[in-house]
């Protein structure tokens, strides 16, 4: 999947809880059910706000039972360690509870976003073990998903055997149980799993399937929505979700991640300020959140540089400016922060850097202090902002000298992209392509810079397609390409241009302000007001849109 590497990185680059598990508390026994000590207190509360989940597990303590439902509510949600943290609680008070250890287990192995390693896997096939043990003489639901489990963990982790031999047995108990939703989601989640990880369609028509069974009969179930959302932009077809997506945050109004989840739709589908608002309020939720975690620092929240990372992006496509400085500011002083940056880190810095660029005054821009070796990428992703910077000044000469800084990065210097390595290379290909487009357009030459422009487009769609959420380069480069190519007096190759970008970037202002001066060159005055006041419409920029064709990053 093409979020798998930027999700799977910004784990590694900060890590989730910090504090080990409390002490679990005495028990007494009564009735042999164990109920916890009188002084007993949960480690974490239930939480609420988080969607839907859960389901009647063999238990007689409404408390686990509750606890219970929240870690399903929880994991759906993305909300990794207070989901472990609430099945926990609900083995605390009943340590006989199968399913209680069931989700301990489930919630801590791979997800579409990252697998795990041999060891944890270990750990889970044992705990896996004893839910099986537990759930003997149990219900057969019970027994089936204890002993699907156990399948989960042997040469599984996210891309082995045991992944689909767990899909396999989860889907026979969805076709048992045609009408429970959760199964039916978990079976979903369990076939899109080695898909994401591999990169591939594999399962998605069985997932897509299992999804939409769950969303009819239960049109607001979140952890439905969530995984259809993912699924379908998986697919290629994200826009299908769009109606669900509309309704997600009203559904988990506490769920950080629930509340990003629908700027994915929202972006493929062109509401590029709807995905900004979505990713600021994730922002919101996770500063609440890492306050009520004993974190401190939002940054240590597994997703919090996605979201951040998501906002600037889609503000870079909106034209919110505010919010899109306000967020690179936040990603440039924890870059800062931090001298050794993996691969999804030096992404996040430099779309602050390429937001600062876009939107900052040029000399702010050009204050801005080297990153450093440490980071390579990153550091011409700052040689990048500053051409810009110049190219706003009217500096041809300056903005190819800081083109001519902007080298090929060493491989031993990429590991931390690992097998995005070539995608990282091919950035810095473009980068110093759109510098060279942007130096010919001061100096009058526009039909040289719509050769620069072409070719760092057809890098971008052959090279740099798998980095999404949002994409690997922060701006569809063929518009520059019709721009120049307007500049030039092709007015029709420039309008074909224009139209091939609105495929795969629908609704985008500025590439529809350049169609709407084509058109008006073509005499189609009725298409060109009409496009240009599409563009007005999705432009959330200080500055209109009329003059659009002229602007830096057109």
């Amino acid at each position: 999947m093409k979020a798998a590497w930027a999700l799977a990185a910004a784990i590694t680059l900060v890590p989730g809880f910090t504090s080990a598990d409390p002490e679990t508390p005495a028990l007494t026994h009564i009735c042999g059910v164990a109920t916890p000590a009188p002084d007993a207190k949960p480690a974490q509360a239930i939480l609420t706000g988080y969607g839907s989940g859960g389901f009647a597990v063999r238990t007689s303590l409404p408390a686990a039972q509750a606890y219970f439902d929240n870690g399903m509510q929880l994991a759906h949600a993305f909300a990794h360690k207070p989901a472990t943290q609430a099945f926990k609680e609900a083995v605390k008070l009943d340590p006989n509870c199968a399913m209680c250890v069931w989700g301990e287990a489930w919630s801590r192995g791979p997800t579409i976003n990252y697998p795990i390693d041999d060891k944890e896997q270990a750990t889970l096939a044992a705990l896996a073990d004893r839910a099986a043990t537990l759930a003997r003489g149990g219900p057969a639901k019970e027994l089936r998903l204890a002993a699907a489990l156990q399948k989960r963990y042997r040469n599984g982790g996210g891309k082995g055997a045991g992944d689909y031999a767990f899909a396999r047995a989860m889907d026979d108990l969805a076709r048992d149980y045609s009408d429970d939703n959760e199964i039916a989601v978990i079976a979903a989640d369990a076939w899109m799993i080695p898909a994401a990880q591999k990169e591939n369609r594999e399962n998605l028509p069985r997932a897509l399937a299992l999804l939409g069974g769950a969303l009819t009969r239960k049109p607001a179930d979140t952890g439905a929505i969530h995984f259809y959302i993912h699924a379908t932009e998986m697919d290629g077809i994200g826009g299908q979700a769009e109606a669900y997506a509309d309704t997600l945050q009203r559904l988990a109004p506490s769920a950080s991640h629930l509340t990003h989840m629908p700027s994915h739709t929202w972006y493929i589908v062109g509401r590029y300020e709807d995905a900004v608002k979505a990713n600021l309020a994730a922002t919101r939720l996770d500063a609440n959140n890492a306050v009520r975690q004993g974190l401190g620092d939002p940054w240590k929240l597994t997703y919090h540089a996605h979201n951040v990372q998501f906002a600037m992006g889609a503000a870079l496509m909106s034209g919110d400016g505010a919010a899109a400085l306000a967020q690179s500011d936040a990603a440039l002083e924890h870059a800062r922060s931090n001298k050794h940056l993996n691969g999804f880190g030096e992404f996040v810095g430099a779309t602050a850097l390429f937001a600062q660029a876009r939107f900052a005054a040029p000399d702010h821009t050009l204050a801005i202090a080297d990153p450093g070796s440490a980071a390579p990428v990153m550091r011409a992703m700052w040689r990048y902002a500053r051409g810009e910077a110049y190219a706003r000044l009217g500096d041809a000469a300056a903005v190819r000298r800081e083109a001519a800084e902007i080298r090929p990065v060493a491989g031993s210097d990429l590991k931390g992209f690992e097998d995005y390595a070539p995608q990282a290379q091919a950035m810095l290909d473009v980068a110093r392509l759109v510098l060279s487009g942007r130096a010919d357009m001061i100096e009058g030459k526009p039909a040289a810079a719509a050769e620069a422009f072409r070719v760092a487009a057809a890098i971008q769609d052959a090279r740099l397609s798998r980095l999404s959420d949002p994409p690997g380069w922060w701006y569809p480069i063929r518009r520059s390409y019709a721009a120049a190519l307007l500049a030039a007096g092709k007015t029709d190759l420039a309008a074909a241009q224009a139209r091939l970008t609105l495929k795969a970037w629908p609704r985008d202002p500025v590439t529809l302000a350049v169609l709407a001066q084509a058109e008006r060159k073509q005499g189609d005055g009725q298409a060109a007001d009409l496009h240009l006041a599409q563009a007005q419409r999705g432009w959330f920029g200080a500055a209109k849109l009329a003059v659009a064709a002229r602007l830096p990053a057109a």
